[in-house]
């Protein structure tokens, strides 16, 4: 039987007199189950949305732009995604690149190195796989790919991967 198993004890007992005989008994086997796992707890989408929000945050707050970003009109969109768990960050991955490979950069360094550790004990023990979207725009002005390029970000969210929706 799966989570379970078997002990056997061999029950005898001792004569109350010395002329009385003693008996015998065959062993009986006695289960007792091992408590299952706990459970990973269940997060309402709302939470892993909540919870997804901050990490943008943390994000967005370590994000730092080269200064020749910053000297010289650039726009761009950067998605990288990645994996969270319990304050720490794994497979970090560009998905769709800018362009220019200073954002690029800047926008993987800025999710390595995010301070998650305010963070960490949210939702703890859960696995998230999450994408965030980094738009870039120093001209003052969004022309019609950047607003597509921000609508685009909107129904990501709206889309949330670990709601199913």
């Amino acid at each position: 039987m799966k989570g379970t198993f078997g002990l056997w004890i061999l029950l005898s007992t001792g004569a109350a007199y010395a002329d009385a005989p003693v008996p015998t008994s065959a062993p009986v086997a006695v289960s007792i189950p091992i408590p299952a796992a706990a459970p990973k707890p269940a997060y309402s989408c709302a939470e892993l949305r909540a919870f997804k929000a901050k990490l943008h945050k943390l994000i967005d707050a370590a994000l730092k732009y080269p200064q020749q970003l910053l000297e010289r009109p650039a726009t761009g969109v950067t998605s990288v995604a990645y994996d969270y768990q319990d304050g720490r960050v794994d497979n970090v991955h560009i998905t769709t690149a800018s362009g220019d490979a200073m954002l690029d950069r800047a926008a993987l360094n800025a999710v390595k190195n995010a301070d998650y550790g305010s963070v960490a004990q949210g939702l703890a023990g859960q696995s998230i796989h999450d994408v965030v979207i980094i738009v870039y725009d120093n001209t003052g002005q969004l022309d019609q790919a950047e607003q597509e390029n921000r609508t685009r970000h909107q129904q990501h969210l709206d889309q949330d991967q670990d709601c199913g929706a």
